[in-house]
């Protein structure tokens, strides 16, 4: 504790700290106590005491969440609400910020319902991932209401108007008293032993909490929840929210909404049959222009052509290299003519039969036959053979070289 000599602090931070201290030290809570100067303000706001025998305490309800109340607040009603503690600083003033109320009666069911809607949360029986898929197009419809409640005459009505087609199960159940939900359970199993329908819808038109609290059973939450064919919940009104609606693979606002979301139009029905047909037809048509196309690019191929379309061409290409063949040939027998006769003019020119012919001779040794290139190669008095065009002669060195 600070003593006088420490140094004081405002009444601001003193507000301050007691704002922090009691909105960070007490939780959300429900409390429940009688109302007494009520006040709705032109704002939306509402702004009223809540009292009991020995206290009482501000409290304020925002625009907000006040509109979604089912009743009529008004001075000496027992209320049970759920709030949190708020202070207003610059009057140093603590209030309750509420956020749900209901009647005193109604409150105590209102608990049991968080309560049961928490744990089975938890549990996760509201799990998207575990809901059933709604067929398309069901044959046959279980139905789980009154057979005497308005519910049941909007869901016949709705269809015999759009799925006229459909078998309908009806299974009579009470949905309000002390045995409904005992008996909503026995249907439930009664339908799933049946094992012949594609989708139940269970419900009933609208009531009072009390009237709907059946619906807000955990046997009959159970029981939707294990059941093997999928379960559209339609309890009420669309504001009315029940457990059966959580735990439903669909939740409907209203019975009637509930047969249309089971049963397409007819109408609807025959669009999609057309629609169908169209994308088949188109379909079908770009198919068949990409395979014509495949033959039609077919056909200018070699091998698909017709046979004598096939010999012609192989014949003229045989005559193109025929011709071809001869003049190489011709040009060929041209260029080896004309080397053949610069060889032959060459060799005809060196041969020493056509030099003897010019008047020449040859000077053999008689001996050795070797030709004689310089007088000096043979001794004095020898002989030697003399070669002319036509004939040989026989000679004999005589004289010295001059």
């Amino acid at each position: 504790m600070n003593s006088p000599e420490s140094k004081p602090i405002s009444v601001s931070d003193l507000n301050n700290q007691i704002k922090n201290i009691l909105e960070n030290s007490i939780s959300r809570f429900w409390v429940s106590g009688e109302i007494s100067n009520f006040i709705h303000h032109t704002s939306g706001h509402m702004y009223f005491t809540l009292k009991d025998e020995r206290s009482e305490i501000r409290c304020v309800m925002f625009k907000g969440p006040n509109q979604f109340l089912h009743f009529k607040p008004e001075n000496g009603m027992q209320i049970l609400l759920e709030g949190e503690i708020s202070v207003y600083e610059p009057r140093g003033q603590y209030q309750i910020l509420v956020k749900k109320m209901e009647p005193a009666g109604i409150g105590t069911l209102y608990l049991a319902f968080e309560a049961l809607k928490k744990q089975l949360s938890s549990e996760g029986l509201f799990d998207s991932d575990k809901k059933q898929k709604l067929p398309t197009y069901p044959n046959n419809i279980g139905i789980i209401t009154s057979k005497t409640g308005a519910a049941v005459q909007d869901i016949f009505q709705v269809l015999d108007r759009r799925a006229p087609h459909v078998n309908i199960v009806l299974r009579s159940t009470q949905v309000q008293g002390d045995k409904a939900a005992n008996d909503i359970v026995e249907a439930i199993n009664d339908m799933v032993s049946y094992n012949k329908l594609d989708v139940i819808i269970i419900g009933r038109g609208g009531g009072s909490l009390e009237d709907l609290w059946p619906f807000n059973e955990e046997p009959v939450a159970r029981a939707i929840f294990s059941c093997t064919i999928p379960i559209i919940s339609a309890v009420g009104h669309e504001t009315d929210l029940s457990i059966s609606d959580l735990v439903a693979d669909m939740r409907a606002p209203t019975p009637s909404a509930a047969a249309e979301l089971v049963s397409p139009a007819t109408n609807d029905i025959f669009e999609n049959i057309i629609g169908f047909e169209r994308n088949l037809s188109s379909s079908m048509k770009r198919y068949l222009q990409i395979r014509w196309q495949s033959v039609d690019n077919a056909k200018d191929r070699f091998a698909l052509q017709e046979p004598s379309r096939l010999l012609q061409k192989h014949n003229d290409r045989y005559n193109e290299l025929t011709k071809l063949l001869f003049q190489a040939y011709r040009f060929n027998i041209q260029t080896f003519s004309s080397k053949f006769l610069t060889l032959y003019e060459k060799l005809h020119a060196l041969n020493p039969t056509n030099i003897l012919s010019r008047g020449y001779s040859i000077a053999y040794r008689e001996e050795d036959q070797k030709i004689i290139l310089d007088p000096e190669d043979l001794q004095q008095d020898e002989y030697f053979k003399l070669q002319t065009f036509k004939g040989a002669l026989r000679a004999k060195k005589t004289g010295d070289k001059k």
